[in-house]
């Protein structure tokens, strides 16, 4: 049995292992909200110094000796002390196994990647691009040889999001999804095809588009005490305590924004809702990779696109937008729902998402197996977006240079959105079934019933618990 005195000794660690993070999240924050050009040199070095301080508590002998001493206990007072020692152990670990000068450089480079994918973005070059992309994939696959030099590399860098899945399960998965996809868009193409979504587009100027996004915000219940949100071209959610979350949106096209706000708050209702005993350990802010992704997503597709959450949120669209004064409220969620192949996994609708999310898993393990290098990924992203989704790029914004995500170090992620689907659905199902009316109070102006749902289930256990552990969890409440 863990003793008290253990356990105070990983709570005070695991503490300021998360002042050190949220630090360094604010970091983030500012480097995609406030952070002038010639500022994010200085701030990846501070970035690499909190990296650095956070090794040397992680490595030093207390934690050493502290973490030998409970390695294979399995005897707590509490599953939050058990999440604990988990959470310790696992970052112990990758900071014996990282030399601290790697995971520095590796800081750096997430620093300067980010910008130089705006820079590259907005001059439509994938050209300047490359070298940016070379070292960040060189430098994940020495991270990832550090870990574990038995293991291939993306099987590493996977699990370091998606802990409890091997790349095979993930293969079978996705090819089960891709199949159903490919079934169900070539059984309602023609149908699809009739239905007119250029009534999405709309000239409504930033302020307007503001004011809609936050209240969709409101209809979804985010407290404004504890978020904040901010734009950005490619909208995402920083964590940066226990109480304090950050989504944000891209308020250039009306829609889209919506869409986007309602994706990230689902990311940001996860982070700031863990319980007060979560919170106080240090295990807020949700499970990182699937089990997040499936809380934006079920806000994204279980709620964003429904007829309930629209009855709240349209006429307040109609009164900012007068165009859709003049359009019903079923042709309009007819042209938001509409399955559309295209080129932008941002703008894709709910049923060829996926396809989106298999084309960069499969880039990525073709590159870590050697299969692609920076000079053939480009080919292999359009020839994959012609066979599975009947279009090529016609230029490097609307194809490769699309997603931040290599730029600033999140290699082996997108895995995570299509297991997030997964679960996201389940636990649609299983609300439904406790709670028959809560999209019926949804509707009624209520998101009270899913939100506090959702909170009960999942998201008061903050990093409690593995993604197999929650889901069993689920599953044996059904």
């Amino acid at each position: 049995m863990a003793t008290k005195e253990q356990m105070e000794k990983v709570k005070n660690i695991v503490v300021k292992l998360r002042y050190l993070e949220c630090m360094d999240n604010i970091i983030y924050y500012d480097r995609w909200n406030n952070c002038p050009k010639d500022g994010f040199d200085y701030e990846g070095k501070v970035g690499a110094y909190l990296t650095e301080l956070s090794n040397e508590k992680l490595t030093s002998k207390e934690t050493k000796e502290l973490v030998e001493s409970l390695e294979g206990e399995t005897a707590f007072d509490s599953d939050t002390d058990k999440g604990m020692v988990r959470y310790l152990i696992g970052k112990y670990k990758e900071a014996v196994q990282i030399p601290a000068s790697l995971q520095g450089e590796l800081n750096q480079a997430n620093a300067d990647g980010q910008l130089a994918w705006g820079k590259c973005y907005e001059a439509d070059d994938f050209e300047s691009f490359k070298p940016v992309l070379k070292k960040q994939f060189d430098l994940q696959e020495k991270i990832a040889t550090a870990i574990n030099p038995d293991e291939k590399p993306y099987q590493v860098l996977v699990n370091r999001f998606d802990k409890d899945y091997r790349l095979e399960e993930i293969d079978a998965i996705l090819a089960k999804i891709k199949d159903a996809v490919c079934e169900i868009l070539n059984a309602v193409r023609e149908e699809q095809s009739k239905i007119d979504d250029s009534i999405l587009e709309c000239e409504a100027d930033h302020d307007t588009v503001l004011r809609i996004v936050k209240k969709a915000q409101e209809i979804l219940g985010l407290d404004k005490d504890k978020s904040t949100l901010f734009e950005i071209h490619h909208p995402v959610c920083v964590c940066t305590g226990p109480r304090d979350s950050r989504p944000s949106t891209n308020c250039d096209e009306l829609i889209h924004a919506i869409l986007a706000v309602v994706h990230e708050t689902g990311h940001g209702l996860y982070n700031y809702n863990a319980n007060d005993e979560v919170a106080e350990s240090g295990l807020w802010g949700g499970i990182e990779g699937a089990m997040h992704e499936s809380q934006s997503r079920f806000y994204e597709n279980h709620v964003g696109r429904t007829r309930e959450f629209w009855e709240n949120l349209y006429p307040y669209l109609q009164k900012e937008v007068p165009k859709y004064k003049e359009i019903s409220l079923d042709t309009f969620l007819a042209a938001l729902n509409k399955v559309k192949p295209g080129l932008i996994r941002l703008k894709a609708d709910e049923l060829t998402n996926t396809l989106h999310i298999i084309i960069r898993y499969e880039i990525e393990k073709e590159y870590f197996d050697g299969k692609l290098t920076v000079d053939t990924i480009e080919e292999a992203w359009n020839r994959k977006y012609q066979e599975y989704l009947g279009f090529t790029p016609k230029n490097h914004q609307e194809g490769i240079l699309q997603d931040v995500h290599w730029a600033s170090g999140c290699v082996g992620y997108f895995q995570g959105y299509a297991l997030g689907d997964a679960y996201a659905a389940q636990f649609a199902h299983k609300l439904l079934a406790d709670c028959p009316d809560a999209f019926e109070k949804l509707g009624k102006g209520d998101s009270s019933v899913i939100g506090n749902w959702l909170k009960e289930h999942i998201h008061q256990y903050g990093q409690t618990y593995s993604t197999r552990e929650m889901l069993k969890k689920q599953q044996e409440k059904s």
